[in-house]
């Protein structure tokens, strides 16, 4: 646990370090996956990168994972999963570009993502960039 916080607590100081460069609109969602939310997820012991996990069925994170809501096909950014049920995600993550506001939430949560299941915002919530 101690390492998960110490890599969680870099990411924080690395956006810190940064921020005005990361909150520019230039800086893209698919750059903050991969600077910040993969290595998050890493960091607590998700295989986000499947080097453990090789079977293309059997991956605890899927990343664009298709979901059906109300009759209609969406991808969600990322889907997570826990063995033996590869089925079933326990929750999703959908990522945005530090720039976006978060002033209307009703834009970035999905009807995938509203039955109960968590929706993470790395590194824009206030929530996280506060508590770190």
């Amino acid at each position: 646990m101690e390492q998960a916080y110490k890599a969680v607590k870099k990411l924080a100081e690395d956006f810190r370090a940064h921020e005005r460069d990361y909150l520019a609109p230039t800086y893209q969602e698919a750059k903050v996956r991969g600077d910040f939310i993969d290595k998050f997820f890493k960091a607590l012991g998700w295989d986000v990168y499947h080097n453990d996990q090789k079977n293309p069925h059997e991956q605890e994170v899927q990343i664009e994972n298709p979901v059906s809501t109300g009759g209609t096909q969406q991808r969600a950014d990322y889907a997570f999963f826990l063995a033996p049920n590869f089925r079933d995600p326990k929750f999703f993550v959908e990522a945005k570009k530090p720039a976006r506001q978060l002033k209307n939430a009703d834009f970035f949560t999905r009807p995938s993502a509203t039955d109960g299941t968590g929706i993470l915002r790395l590194p824009s919530s206030p929530t996280l960039k506060n508590s770190m």
